[in-house]
């Protein structure tokens, strides 16, 4: 990301699927705007280039800031989370214009991707198909909308004058909502947010947050980033070895 204050941030793409990627996160973005969720306006169309592509987005004055506490942050979560549920509602075209789920990591070739890259491990293999069929077999069934994907203060602007803005929409989908409750179980835990959020979302977050690092792990591989790759295959095998229940 190059930020070029007060008039555009660009965000550049590199590796195999530059064109591809680039061209996702510039419609998605143009999709959540038109809904008027606050996220970056595009400005530009996308630019190609042997190698790269970029994109431009309004700039966002403005500060993200370190997670709190549940208490201290739900209401700005909370927030958050139903402002994207009504988009879908008062917006229903979204469900054509954003993508599906896992797009920017294999789309619905992810569950043959992580197959393949887990194959030379029997045990890690095995763990990861059953955390893969878990999260296809909750997802199933569950009401879309949608998602930014990667939600966290680390992707919340405080804007002064016009309020808090989601950054970094690159992930962001037509899916199921418990997707964004995932990372957040990491930082509040759940015993935390059950108050807030129902039993059966938590549920089916804990199951997607099972798989963050085998998405992580297709992504880099995807865009030909090795080292990153081999972290997060390293992270799901040094988890589901830990026999830590929440794994």
């Amino acid at each position: 990301m190059l930020l070029l204050p007060p008039v555009a941030a660009l965000r550049i793409r590199t590796g195999t699927a530059h064109v591809s990627a680039i061209d996702r996160e510039h419609s998605v973005a143009a999709a959540l705007s038109a809904a008027r969720l606050r996220v970056p306006r595009p400005i530009r169309e996308p630019v190609h280039a042997t190698g790269w592509s970029a994109m431009a987005v309004e700039f966002v004055p403005g500060a993200g800031r370190e997670a709190r506490t549940w208490e201290e942050d739900r209401s700005g979560l909370l927030a958050m989370l139903e402002s994207l549920a009504d988009a879908g509602r008062s917006h229903p075209e979204l469900e054509e214009s954003l993508p599906a789920a896992r797009a920017w990591c294999g789309g619905e070739e992810w569950p043959d991707l992580v197959d393949e890259l887990t194959g030379p491990d029997a045990t890690v293999r095995a763990a990861a198909r059953r955390r893969v069929d878990a999260v296809l077999e909750v997802e199933a069934t569950a009401e879309r909308s949608p998602i930014h994907g990667d939600l966290g203060w680390h992707n919340i602007l405080e804007e002064p004058t016009r309020g808090p803005m989601l950054i970094d929409v690159d992930h962001a989908a037509w899916a199921d909502p418990a997707m964004d409750i995932a990372p957040l179980l990491a930082v509040y835990g759940r015993r935390a947010m059950s108050a807030d959020i129902p039993d059966r979302t938590l549920d089916r977050a804990a199951a997607h947050r099972r798989v963050l690092s085998l998405q992580v792990a297709v992504a880099a591989e995807l865009r030909g980033d090795v080292r990153l790759r081999d972290h997060a295959l390293q992270n799901f095998a040094r988890r589901i070895r830990s026999r830590d229940p929440q794994w």
